[in-house]
């Protein structure tokens, strides 16, 4: 019997539909009619000083804004990055959960910078808040002895390895490569935003929303965790 081929694309179907759905809305926004463009930016993107003065409505844009993106390069980075990260954090969550943690991690991201910019006019797009709540949540459980980032059979219809555990907060900060990652990714991020051309942005990064969706996941990992909700974590 041959060898059962894996697909090339082997990533989760809530990802795999992520990508598919941002990356076919900026084509709307890139070759679509500019006012039906303009429009989209206008009514979803996040505007900070539009949340704290008019709030209501505006409120929804702190995860709408999530899905919108600048231009090209900006949709190449984060959904190579939502592939990249998202695809171990979805198969230990499962779908649902994961979709759920995403959105938190996107409003999470915008909150964060809310606080620090309350009357910005600048709008704010893109979904690094999003993937970096799953940078965050991936340094509570890839760095724990014997994980594995994918499942026992690289499989994606196996959701989760059983055998797999997470780091508990108070554990955290004896766990080096974990720290390591943490310190180094919260650096780059300061970074970035202090020298954005350095990342071939033309405009300044919001660093801030990626450090809330960071923060988010690495904080609340465990109320999404189904492998800990099943007694297998070491939190």
């Amino acid at each position: 019997m041959p060898a059962a081929r894996e697909p090339i694309f082997n990533l989760p179907k809530a990802t795999k539909t992520l990508i598919v759905a941002v990356t076919a809305l900026q084509f709307v926004v890139a070759y679509g009619p500019a006012e039906f463009a303009q429009w989209l930016l206008a009514t979803f993107a996040f505007i900070p000083v539009r949340v704290t003065i008019e709030g209501g409505a505006a409120y929804a844009t702190m995860l709408t804004y999530s899905f919108l993106h600048g231009d090209w390069t900006h949709l190449v980075v984060n959904m190579l990055a939502l592939a990249a990260f998202g695809t171990p954090v979805e198969r230990r969550f499962g779908s649902t959960r994961y979709l759920l943690f995403l959105a938190a991690s996107a409003v999470a991201g915008a909150l964060f910078y809310l606080a620090l910019h309350p009357y910005e006019i600048a709008p704010i797009v893109g979904a690094s808040g999003a993937i970096s709540g799953t940078m965050g949540a991936i340094v509570r459980f890839a760095f724990t002895p014997g994980a594995r980032l994918a499942d026992a059979r690289g499989s994606t219809r196996t959701p989760y390895d059983e055998g797999r555990s997470s780091t508990s907060l108070s554990q955290l900060a004896l766990n080096r490569q974990a720290m390591f990652f943490l310190i180094a990714w919260l650096a780059a991020n300061l970074l970035l935003g202090a020298f954005p051309q350095a990342a071939g942005a033309s405009s300044a990064i919001a660093w801030e929303a990626h450090v809330g969706g960071f923060l988010f996941g690495l904080l609340f990992f465990r109320f999404f965790d189904r492998v800990g909700r099943h007694g297998l974590s070491s939190q």
